[in-house]
């Protein structure tokens, strides 16, 4: 027995021992210098293109071997030799080799490849030369992707289309642009320009952030800043054809403001024609951003300087007691301690010794997510990665702020295939880190959840398009609509983001429903009679609802909207009033159709809240507008706040998630406007009317051309329907259409076949033509003429049920089959746009 408890003793003792020892030996674990670091600096060379004696063309390596077709940054035009070099900057790399591939551009074919290990040495600069094969097509784009290898076997991207012409000119354009851009540094030496420029009397030319060829003289030519150029420039040309060009200018300039130097990125954009007796400018835009300085913050006022700059908007949360801010300017993270009057740089590319043109190269953004009362930070960083290890990736980061030990911590790395001109179009604003760790985010048109503990994916949904959710961001909800097409859809899906529950709002019985907006954290639905759902000839389906409602996220039903036989197609919200686009069914000849009505507001009760903090402007002799930022009111700033940098974690677990591919049943058309990408569209003509506006072009998911501004020939037609055999007249005019249509395509189908009465015929092409059908209605004949001048007819309405074939056009007369008519009309410009007007503008064509 006694054997038993002297056991018991001696098991107690070590216990007791063990205890002792591992309390004492066992240390916390913390963060400190030995397992954080900083960002490595930037290294990708910067590569440049030579064509005849210009030097054109920037580009920015990737670290992604991406298809050839996917970037479309810059154009260079080449000549009938077919030559140009590549001028690489290798300040951190041995190059040793260069390999280039030639592809189509639409269907990314490969044309030609080769390799070159020969170059030519001048300081920090090599030069490949490079003679492509005979065979390409004369104003034709082709992509060409550019593979620089290091000695050590490392590879780097870069992108770029290649155009053929036999003389477009690009000296004189050239030339053009550089002189007038060298001109207005001085006044003296702009004054050769005034007589391109088209100043409006009553323009707004009190500020130097945004001149264009409207402005006054004195502005374009800098005003009073007298800016030193910090680096080279060096033309990018976006656009090129045989008598116009689009070139942008990208540079740093410093300007000495109330005895400070203070730094600006300037952006220049040009539209130019070349005419055989002289030059004309289309087009002249520059914008200006200073870049943010602590240093020059007004203590008197406590304000932080923003500078010269049309950023009015400036993302912010603060924390509950307002005490700590954080912000985002220049595409950097700041976080600012008013009580401790110590401002934080949480992310930036920017380098302790800047060269301007990589880290500080603008293709990627910051999206706060939330803060909490200790000032910790979720945060994203996504598009094109200047610096550090993930150098030339196109990515999302998703980062915490550790408020406490000063350091950013990454916890999730996503890839992207893509540039970040599409990343930004494809990611929405349902993005969202909860109290458990769960990483919302919505990427091509998918909705997922990522359990930051766990690291597990899951799919929320799938093909919901940006337009169909609804982000109340105040409230932790976000809705959406299940249906692929919004206008069938029978519930609205509502989630609590921190909970991840779900709800529906379902409609009734013989009725849809259409998620249709947001108002002060509530949103707005409609409902669809099924009876009201009409599709149009030209596919479009017509769904609007009768009935408005605005319910809570709860549910709560807080306004209910009906007017009898008024119908709402579509709704704007601006502060405190939603304004409702409205529309009345009619009935001609059997065919029922929706005109425009007048328009109707409902008014909402929302709390104006007042601002915590605001951006205000101050005007200055020299600098003109500027614009500050204002803390929260009763705030003193005592001294200039201290500045310090975050330190980035170092982590040993892979934080790479990566999404599976899935194809979009939606298709996009995008409008390039001045080299980027503006917005994403399911319809053509609302892309078409953004790059119209913005003097640019349409490229749709495949990366085909769908339209271009300013290039539509004086006069085309398509020979081939004046040898047809045009003499059967036809009532069915729109089945007849849709028949020689898919004649000039070498398409023969049964007249049965072409039968529209329960289709579209969008739907008939889409089973039969060739090509892709794409839907033009809303655009203007004149714009409609483009896809005539490229050889493609366009089917056009002239009332809601019957329709005419447009296949040729010259300065004064349209020339089209009206099957009506036993055969070819011509009818001027002026009757013909007025006919088609009449009937709504609805026209049909292809893209090949």
């Amino acid at each position: 027995m006694l054997k038993y408890i002297y056991r018991i003793i001696i098991l107690l003792c070590i216990f007791v021992a063990s205890i002792y020892y591992f309390s004492r030996d066992i240390k916390e674990v913390v963060f400190d210098r030995d397992n954080t670091t900083v960002m490595e600096d930037a290294t990708f060379p910067l590569i440049t293109i030579k064509t005849g004696e210009n030097v054109i063309n920037r580009l920015h390596g990737y670290s992604s071997n991406l298809n050839a077709n996917i970037v479309r940054d810059a154009v260079t035009p080449i000549g009938t030799d077919q030559t140009f070099e590549i001028l690489i900057n290798q300040d951190e790399y041995d190059i040793k080799k260069l390999n280039y591939e030639l592809r189509e551009f639409t269907s990314n074919d490969l044309i030609e490849t080769d390799s070159i290990s020969v170059f030519e040495d001048n300081e920090s600069e090599r030069t490949a030369k490079i003679k492509l094969k005979p065979g390409l097509e004369t104003g034709k784009e082709y992509a060409l992707k550019i593979t620089l290898i290091t000695s050590e076997s490392k590879k780097m991207f870069y992108y770029q289309r290649i155009k053929l012409y036999d003389d477009a000119f690009i000296n004189e354009k050239l030339s053009f642009v550089m002189d007038f851009h060298n001109a207005i540094k001085t006044k003296e030496s702009a004054k050769g320009i005034e007589k391109y420029l088209e100043p409006i009397g009553e323009g707004d030319n009190a500020s130097l952030s945004y001149v264009n060829i409207n402005s006054s003289y004195d502005l374009i030519s800098w005003g009073n800043l007298n800016p030193v150029f910090l680096t080279e420039v060096i033309p990018t040309i976006k656009e090129f054809y045989t008598d116009t060009a689009s070139v942008e200018l990208n540079y740093f300039i410093e300007a000495n403001i109330e005895g400070v130097a203070e730094q600006y990125m300037v952006t220049e954009f040009y539209r130019v024609r070349y005419s055989k007796n002289r030059m004309y400018l289309l087009n002249y835009d520059r914008r200006m951003e200073a870049q943010f300085d602590v240093n020059l913050a007004s203590i008197t006022k406590s304000e932080f300087k923003l500078g010269i700059s049309n950023e009015y908007d400036v993302p912010f949360i603060a924390s509950d007691d307002e005490k700590k801010l954080v912000f985002v300017r220049n595409r950097e993270l700041w976080f600012y301690d008013l009580s401790k009057n110590e401002m934080i740089q949480v992310f930036s590319f920017r380098q302790e010794q800047t060269d301007y043109i990589r880290d500080r190269y603008n293709q990627h953004d910051i999206r706060i997510l939330n803060m909490d009362a200790e000032g910790n930070i979720d945060f994203l960083i996504y598009g094109y990665m200047n610096r550090g290890q993930y150098e030339g990736k196109v990515a999302i980061i998703l980062f915490s702020y550790i408020r406490a030990e000063n350091r950013i911590e990454e916890l999730v790395y996503l890839p992207v295939e893509g540039t970040y001109q599409t990343l930004k179009e494809s990611l929405g604003e349902f993005t969202y880190v909860n109290s458990k760790e769960v990483f919302y985010f919505n990427l091509n048109n998918n909705m997922y959840s990522f359990n930051l503990v766990t690291r597990e994916l899951s799919t929320i949904a799938t093909d919901i398009h940006q337009n169909n959710i609804v982000v109340l961001k105040k409230l932790n909800y976000v809705a959406w609509q299940i249906n692929s097409n919004p206008s069938l859809a029978k519930n609205i899906c509502i989630m609590n983001m921190e909970t991840g529950e779900v709800e529906s709002i379902n409609a009734k019985m013989g009725y849809n429903i259409r998620l249709m907006g947001m108002i002060d954290s509530n949103i707005i639905y409609g409902f669809v009679k099924e009876g009201d759902i009409i599709t149009r000839v030209d596919g479009k389906v017509l769904a609007p609802p009768g009935v408005i409602e605005i319910a809570t996220a709860k549910k709560e039903i807080l306004k209910n909207y009906r007017k009898p036989d008024y119908y709402i197609y579509n709704l704007k919200v601006k502060d405190n009033v939603i304004e409702l686009y409205r529309v009345q069914k009619v009935n001609n000849d059997g065919s029922v159709s929706y005109v425009e009505a007048s328009d109707d507001y409902i008014m909402n009760q929302v709390k104006v809240e007042s601002q915590l903090i605001k951006v205000s402007t101050r005007v200055t002799e020299k600098a003109l507008t500027q614009l500050y930022l204002s803390l929260p009111k009763g705030f003193v700033m005592q001294e200039l706040p201290k500045l310090t940098k975050t330190v980035n974690t170092i982590i040993s677990q892979d934080p790479t998630v990566r999404l599976q591919e899935t194809e979009q049943e939606t298709g996009y058309y995008y409008p390039y406007v001045t080299g980027g990408i503006e917005g994403a569209y399911e319809e053509a003509a609302d892309a078409i009317q953004v790059a119209k506006e913005g003097i640019g072009v349409v490229l749709d998911n495949s990366q085909r051309l769908v339209w271009e501004r300013g290039v539509k020939s004086a006069q085309n037609n398509i020979p081939d329907f004046e040898e047809m055999n045009l003499t059967a007249q036809s009532n069915k005019t729109v089945e007849r259409c849709i028949e020689l249509m898919l004649s000039l395509q070498n398409v023969s189908v049964d007249k049965e076949q072409l039968a529209v009465t329960n289709r579209s015929a969008f739907d008939v092409l889409m089973e039969h033509s060739r090509y892709s059908p794409v839907r033009l209605t809303g655009i203007t004949l004149d714009d409609v003429l483009y896809f005539v001048s490229k050889g493609r007819p366009v089917l056009a309405m002239t009332d809601t049920s019957n329709a005419v074939l447009i296949y040729g056009y010259d300065a004064f007369n349209i020339m089209m089959i009206d099957p009506k008519k036993n055969g070819v009309i011509k009818m001027g410009i002026g009757d013909s746009t007025e006919l088609f007007e009449s009937a709504g503008n609805v026209f049909l064509s292809y893209l090949e």
